[in-house]
């Protein structure tokens, strides 16, 4: 598992070397989970933290990781991803070879996350991560955004109706919940779970960067190097 993730940090270094983007080079600077509301802008405040202070961001990404590990196809993968699959399900299936259930699911991805834990220098998006990470100095952000608001933007970037982006916005929060509730017994919506919670309704996501990256070094103690 280690291997396998340590090999996607290192492609990912070589990547931004070629770019002329570095990391800090002290190896222990915490990592970064984030929790979203659906349609809250939560994937694109990590991407936006990710390229202002040289942090890989683990999204999709975590999902190929997990595929990696379980030798699966990364499609089914993206299927059990934040669902709730019954435990009958799970105990029938378990007894086929080469059936990837949520159980297996489950185990790859903490170790997956583990592992990004232990390098440092990256930003986490959702899965849970918060609840999976064991460094008490990783740092927890939950994004949030009212309905409407999450509606009108999920719409406009989508260029589909509001009726669609509403039903599209509840499936999904409905799944991330049971995910959460059923795989680690929590709350998701549970403020105390997290370091800092931020609406995308009020701050824009430059300001919401700015607010994270302050609390982050206040929490850690460790200036991040801001790459122009």
């Amino acid at each position: 598992m280690t291997k396998i993730v340590e090999e996607r940090i290192t492609s990912w270094e070589h990547q931004s070397a070629a770019k002329k983007i570095s990391t800090p080079a002290d190896k222990s600077y915490p990592v970064i989970t984030i929790s979203r509301d659906f349609g809250g802008r939560g994937a694109a405040l990590a991407t936006l933290i990710g390229e202002k202070v040289g942090f890989k961001v683990w999204n999709d990404e975590l999902i190929e990781a997990v595929a990696d590990h379980l030798g699966s196809d990364e499609e089914f993968i993206k299927s059990l991803d934040e669902r709730r699959r019954e435990m009958v399900e799970d105990a029938v299936l378990g007894f086929l070879k080469n059936v990837n259930t949520n159980v297996n699911y489950i185990r790859s991805l903490k170790r997956v996350v583990r592992t990004i834990e232990a390098h440092g220098n990256a930003i986490i998006v959702g899965r849970g991560s918060n609840y999976i990470c064991e460094n008490p100095g990783s740092f927890h952000v939950r994004v949030v955004a009212t309905l409407k608001n999450r509606v009108a933007g999920f719409a406009k970037r989508e260029n589909i109706t509001k009726n669609e982006a509403r039903s599209q916005i509840k499936k999904k929060d409905s799944e991330r919940a049971e995910f959460v509730e059923f795989n680690f017994k929590k709350d998701v919506t549970e403020a105390s779970d997290y370091d800092i919670t931020l609406n995308s309704g009020t701050f824009s996501l430059d300001d919401m960067m700015s607010i994270v990256i302050n609390a982050y070094e206040k929490k850690s103690g460790r200036q991040l190097k801001i790459l122009n």
